[in-house]
């Protein structure tokens, strides 16, 4: 049986409506579907659907995809806006570096209190560029508790054991890595409340002998800064004095 005179199947049939038959195979198809009616008009109604569709698409084909939706463009506004971050966080600590020596961009506002040092107004500008935000307040979320304490640990160069302040309404949210004092890496950890407040700790590799607390406040927003000789910690949030100090001697009782 030549190809042309064997039975017409379904791939004969599709291939007829998509206009694929070889000339000598549709005109066989063709006078097949003469002797079947009801194929036949199942093959025209199959006909008219193709043609709508055929009709509705094509001009999509010659519509190039929006710019929006390439995964280049995707790609490059991801990158924008974590350079944004990076970028906001730059300027405010070259603000915070130039007026250093002054001291008076960020000056405490306790009466008679001196003037923040660096490594305080370095923490308030972390505070203040990645507490906002929605969708990446931080590095390493808290799923990942145990990572986010030794990655810190190993770029701080002292040991740093994430503290648990759930007796203290604090939810870990997570943390990120940041410059600190002299180029050197230091760390934020963020924190919530059950109210949506965000505090923050910063940690940096300790210098010096064990301080007091030096608390601090700054439009509404207080820090609590204190040192081991292990690691520098500056607390900061917006809340009373006496709250971040009942947070701070939660951390302090630690050791971290």
């Amino acid at each position: 049986m030549t190809r042309k005179n064997k039975p017409v199947g379904e791939d004969d049939l599709t291939a007829y409506v998509d206009g694929e038959l070889p000339d000598e195979r549709r005109a066989f198809v063709e006078q097949w579907l003469t002797q079947h009616p009801a194929e036949q008009r199942q093959i025209l109604a199959d006909q008219k659907v193709r043609h709508r569709l055929k009709s509705t698409l094509d001009p999509l084909a010659d519509t190039s995809l929006p710019s929006r939706f390439r995964m280049q463009q995707i790609r490059q506004d991801r990158n924008r806006r974590h350079m944004t971050q990076l970028q906001r966080l730059a300027a405010v600590l070259a603000i915070v570096v130039v007026s250093g020596g002054g001291g008076w961009l960020l000056r405490g506002t306790i009466a008679g209190g001196p003037a923040l040092g660096t490594e305080t107004r370095m923490a308030l500008a972390a505070h203040a560029v990645f507490v906002p935000e929605k969708l990446h307040p931080v590095e390493v979320s808290a799923d990942a508790r145990d990572h986010l304490g030794t990655w810190l640990g190993n770029r701080i160069g002292q040991t740093v054991a994430v503290p648990d302040l759930s007796a203290q309404g604090l939810t870990l949210l997570g943390g990120r890595l940041l410059p600190g004092e002299g180029g050197k890496p230091a760390g934020q950890l963020m924190y919530e409340t059950a109210g949506g407040e965000r505090v923050t700790l910063y940690l940096q590799r300790g210098v010096g002998a064990e301080s007091a607390f030096v608390f601090a406040q700054q439009k509404g927003v207080g820090t609590l800064a204190w040192r081991s000789p292990e690691l520098s910690y500056i607390l900061t949030g917006a809340l009373q004095q006496e709250e971040l100090l009942g947070i701070a001697h939660a951390v302090h009782s630690r050791k971290l």
